[in-house]
């Protein structure tokens, strides 16, 4: 469970819906499976296993289909089938090609960027003041911050990222198999949901959060109790199907895509902590805090390469040797807030002026020291 002591403007307990966490919690208290190796295909068919179970006109069901269903993307078998794929599209969604497609996943399903400006607040790092929002929108935006309050302790910075991602990757897998989308359009615009999903340590947690932003995006549409007990029960009922399913999530199967460096975080799991940094962000890491997670022991801020977007930070752990430094392969360019979220205390220090040094004590504080590298 989060910590949830230090929030701000927390109110889990003000909305009328309050409650409704309470079963989602038993997703993960149950025992999990460990995680078995897949292939790209199986995971991204995975992520959708919640589509897959609704019954899509032109797509083979999963009572119809063989014990590979759920790890393996469908296509239509027949011209019929292409049609009547294609019509349904158009007809609930108004998807009629790849760009009405894109439109449909980037305007709709993005439930957790609302999230995100909810945990903004909560933590004390508000991206936008509410307060210049006009009454009624402001109203509005409370209402949903607040009922949301009731999922951070299940699922913190996850958030409703799982629900956005399972119906992009739906509408993706339909796109696919109905022709929208060639398998190289397909295979690109998953790629970033594989990515986004690298957020959770287990399916249980992917169904916790996929359920947790199913609800709100049911609230958002004016749901009130008891439709919204109703719909949890459905949504409940999905991802427990699955979760004891062998074939489907309770075979403990990921991917988890090749990446140069083993980095601390995934993009997905980073925070916005510098909505209104001006001027460049680039900066130096070392792979001693990007990658072996130390924290900051040393850092300067110089006057910026010419033709780079570089902010002139440079972040050690301290620990480093010249030799190790001088391997341009332990080091490399970050943005400003991606440190940020490695090691947030440095951030009273980034508008330090050029020619500036800090080192970290032993109490944990950082304390101005002599800028002594040479000018040039």
């Amino acid at each position: 469970m989060t910590d949830t002591s230090r929030l701000h403007d927390f109110h889990p307990g003000s909305a009328p819906t309050e409650g409704l966490c309470r079963e989602i919690s038993t997703l993960l208290s149950r025992s999990r499976r460990n995680r078995r190796p897949c292939e790209r295909d199986a995971f991204i068919a995975l992520l959708a296993g919640v589509p897959a179970l609704r019954k899509t006109p032109g797509l083979p069901a999963a009572g119809a289909a063989g014990p590979d269903f759920f790890t393996t993307l469908p296509l239509c078998a027949t011209e019929a089938d292409t049609a009547a794929c294609r019509t349904h599209m158009k007809e609930v969604f108004g998807i009629t090609d790849k760009q009405s497609l894109l439109d449909v996943c980037s305007h709709q399903f993005r439930c957790q960027d609302n999230y995100l400006d909810f945990e903004s607040i909560w933590e004390g790092r508000p991206l936008f003041d509410p307060a210049s929002l006009a009454p009624s929108s402001r109203e509005f935006f409370t209402a949903m911050r607040d009922f949301s309050a009731q999922f951070y302790p299940l699922v913190g910075h996850r958030g409703y990222l799982a629900w956005d991602v399972s119906e992009q990757v739906g509408h993706l897998r339909a796109g696919l198999a109905c022709g929208l989308l060639t398998r190289e359009e397909f295979d690109n615009l998953a790629e970033e949901q594989i990515i986004q999903a690298q957020a959770f340590g287990s399916w249980e947690e992917y169904a916790a959060s996929l359920v947790c932003g199913a609800l709100y995006w049911d609230f958002r549409q004016g749901t009130s109790l008891p439709d919204l007990q109703k719909a949890q029960q459905l949504w409940m009922d999905l991802v427990r199907s699955l979760l004891a399913n062998d074939a489907a999530w309770d075979s403990g199967f990921w991917y988890a895509p090749k990446r140069e460096k083993a980095h601390r975080l995934w993009p997905s799991e980073m925070r916005m902590y510098l909505p209104g940094w001006e001027g460049p962000n680039g900066c130096f890491v070392t792979d001693r805090i990007a990658v072996d997670g130390c924290k900051v022991g040393w850092c300067y801020r110089e006057e910026p390469e010419k033709g780079f977007p570089d902010s002139g930070w440079r972040f050690f752990s301290g620990d480093e040797s010249e030799a190790y430094i001088a391997d341009v392969r332990h080091t490399g360019i970050y943005d400003l807030n991606t440190v940020c979220n490695l090691d947030p205390e440095i951030l009273p220090l980034l508008d330090a002026p050029y020619r500036s040094a800090f080192v970290r004590g032993e109490d944990g504080a950082f304390r101005p020291e002599p800028f002594d590298l040479p000018e040039g």
